[in-house]
């Protein structure tokens, strides 16, 4: 008897630890709730190229989902090996938009660069983009892209389906209305007899088909300005 009331008093007392244990866990799950809300405020944003120029400056435009008038913008700006090279902060608007100029100084240079836009303290909301620093090299190169339908004009006279007078007047027109961007280039005395060399209408052809790049093509046309061929208006 003695035994089994001992047994009885030892299985209460498990069971009640157990209750004891199982109600403070239960009470305790998860801690008390974080105090993150700004976990709920999210970034767009947006530059207005993707490559740029030393000295010129970039606009960083975008919204945020909710406006507070107690938090502001913080953009920042971080070089190679995550470097960093410029923080500002920006207001927003009541209408949940933003818009913030920075000028690429001294403090860039060429290169990739990224760009983290947090608003408030959270770290869980910040949006990251990025831009690009070119050469003048780069840029110009960039300038001298050509519409792709010229290159039906080129393929044309390399097949010999225009003259070359047809040809150079056609691309006169497209350089004076500004669909095709020529480096600046002296020009040579206007040419009334000589013929056109055929390594030009062979880059025409070339170029149409893609063979070469629009910068190759552009020397073409370089060398006609030059050589009197072709007469630009000033």
């Amino acid at each position: 008897m003695s035994i089994m009331m001992t047994k009885n008093i030892f299985i209460i007392s498990i069971i009640s630890i157990l209750v004891f244990s199982t109600g403070q866990m239960v009470l305790g799950y998860g801690g008390p709730p974080e105090q993150n809300s700004s976990n709920n405020y999210t970034v767009d944003i947006q530059s207005d190229k993707e490559s740029y120029l030393l000295g010129e400056s970039v606009i960083f435009s975008g919204a945020v989902n909710k406006y507070d008038e107690d938090r502001t913008l913080r953009i920042t700006i971080f070089g190679s090996g995550n470097s960093l090279i410029v923080t500002q902060k920006t207001s927003v608007d009541s209408d949940r938009n933003f818009s913030h100029e920075v000028s690429l100084n001294e403090k860039f240079s060429e290169g990739k660069f990224t760009v983290k836009a947090q608003y408030g303290n959270s770290k869980a909301t910040i949006a990251i983009i990025s831009f690009e620093i070119n050469s003048s090299e780069n840029t110009v190169s960039q300038d001298n892209k050509i519409p792709a339908w010229i290159k039906n004009n080129a393929g044309w006279w390399a097949d010999g389906q225009i003259d070359d007078n047809s040809f150079v007047e056609g691309i006169q027109f497209l350089i004076k209305e500004g669909f095709m961007k020529i480096p600046i280039t002296e020009q040579g005395s206007v040419s009334q007899d000589n013929k056109i060399p055929a390594w030009i209408k062979n880059n025409a052809g070339w170029w149409a088909d893609g063979q070469i790049d629009d910068n190759s093509f552009v020397e073409g046309i370089q060398f006609l300005i030059k050589e009197g061929f072709m007469k630009l208006s000033k």
